[in-house]
């Protein structure tokens, strides 16, 4: 169990909500400007949930959710 890679649920809900962008892409429900701009937000808040990960961070249950 100690060997399990740990993953913050917030970057994972950011990662799902990338995938959604993706597919309204590819069923042309949003165009071009309004994807780019949804995923530039995106990759901003992944680098900021990448930035806040430390030791302390890790370990704390809070920053865990069960994905169901």
């Amino acid at each position: 169990m100690k060997n399990e890679k740990k993953v913050p649920y917030k970057k994972i809900q950011i990662e799902t909500s990338i995938k959604l962008l993706e597919y309204l892409k590819r069923k042309s429900a949003i165009d071009d400007g309004m994807y780019n701009f949804c995923i530039n937000k995106f990759l901003n808040k992944i680098e900021l949930e990448k930035s806040k990960i430390n030791d302390e961070y890790m370990n704390d249950l809070n920053n865990y959710k069960l994905l169901i």
